[in-house]
C-alpha cells in the first residue's frame, strides 16, 4: 500500500505495472480531490515560466 501519490509513488506504480509480482496487489491512497497530484520537482520550472500547469501534475488514475 502506498500513501500519498507523489512522484516516488508514481514511479513505484509504473515499475510494478511493468513487472508485477504474481499474486500481489498494489494500492495507492491519496487525498487528491481530482485525478492529479503535483510533482514537486517541476514547481520551480513552473514559477520560472518553463513548465505548464499540466506538466507539473501526475495523473493518478489508471490508463
Amino acid at each position: 500500500m502506498l500513501i500519498g501519490g507523489d512522484h516516488p509513488h508514481a514511479v513505484a506504480l509504473r515499475m510494478f505495472g511493468m513487472k508485477p509480482l504474481p499474486g500481489e496487489r498494489l494500492s495507492l491512497i491519496s487525498e487528491a480531490s481530482d485525478d492529479e497530484s503535483v510533482y514537486a520537482g517541476t514547481i520551480p520550472g513552473h514559477v520560472a515560466g518553463f513548465d505548464s500547469r499540466e506538466a507539473c501534475h501526475i495523473n493518478l488514475w489508471p490508463h
